[in-house]
């Protein structure tokens, strides 16, 4: 409880930071937009290059098959509720609305709450879990900012570098091919960076955030969503399907983290309302200190 509270801690204290140097003026609007297209460009795809690094063998895959068929479900599951429950909101709003149900923070901070509770073997069933969630972000979640035909979007979203790291990411995954020392150390280096320039990116963003609008109901409406229907239901759904207890443990502590930050990373880099969108990424994870200590307990009680 006390590294998931320290990680929690950390990430509020970098956009803290972000924030006071946008409020100071000390960084300007167009060191902000510089920032968004190093994140999108370089960081982001070496962070997600980055994770696909590992051990993958077909012992391993025997092992974590539940936890890969659980959070196929999952995205499955979420897309739908992305497409039913805004349908009424604000159409500026819906992008950041939709995306962020698909996608939650359970990369940046999940992972460590997983290491924290269940060690090594819930670290691998984390970055088992982690694969369709990064495929449907920067495939289905893409396609909520970018608008047109279907062509141009599907060009769009192919010429992505984040997509194009999600198939360099799994093609090192399967083949087990290393790279190079130079070229691999580089690379964990700037994936590295991700964390802390996004947060102090959304940080950024927050500071042109009135305070009304973390009181938005519509923000408070998509945390009750991403933090409580959606863990709940995929408990729902594991115990019913018998899945093991560590996949299930594992797979609701991290379905139900916050808001991803690429959310205001990306409707700012597309158009969409940022300022919502950070309020969404902001008031999910303040609530989320709450909501994940609460479903560790009613995972330990069940």
């Amino acid at each position: 409880m006390s590294g998931m509270l320290a990680r929690q801690g950390q990430l509020f204290l970098l956009l803290a930071l972000g924030l006071l140097f946008k409020r100071k003026h000390i960084l300007d609007g167009s060191f902000q937009r510089g920032l968004t297209e190093l994140i999108i460009k370089l960081v982001l795809p070496c962070s997600i290059i980055q994770s696909f690094r590992m051990e993958f063998n077909g012992e391993i895959l025997r092992q974590t098959w539940q936890i890969l068929a659980v959070s196929t479900a999952l995205q499955l599951g979420c897309w739908g509720l992305a497409l039913a429950l805004y349908r009424q909101r604000d159409p500026s709003k819906q992008p950041a609305l939709r995306y962020a149900t698909l996608c939650s923070n359970a990369a940046f901070l999940g992972s460590p709450v997983v290491d924290g509770i269940f060690g090594s073997q819930g670290m691998l069933l984390s970055s088992i879990y982690l694969t369709p969630q990064r495929i449907a972000m920067w495939t289905v979640g893409l396609g909520f900012f970018t608008k047109g035909s279907k062509q141009k979007l599907w060009k769009k979203v192919l010429g992505n570098p984040c997509i194009d790291a999600v198939f360099i990411g799994l093609a090192l995954l399967l083949t087990q091919w290393q790279l190079p020392g130079v070229l691999g150390s580089t690379i964990r280096s700037l994936g590295n960076c991700n964390t802390a320039l996004s947060m102090f990116l959304i940080g950024m963003i927050c500071a042109d955030v009135d305070r009304q609008d973390f009181l938005d109901v519509d923000s408070l409406y998509f945390s009750a969503v991403r933090l409580v229907l959606i863990p709940g239901l995929l408990l729902l759904g594991c115990r019913l399907a018998g899945t093991a207890e560590l996949v299930t443990d594992v797979s609701v502590v991290l379905a139900a983290m916050p808001a991803g930050g690429t959310t205001a990373i990306l409707a700012a880099k597309y158009g969409g309302n940022a300022r919502f969108a950070a309020g969404c990424v902001t008031v999910s994870t303040l609530l989320s200190l709450l909501a994940v200590p609460a479903w560790c307990l009613v995972l330990q009680a069940l």
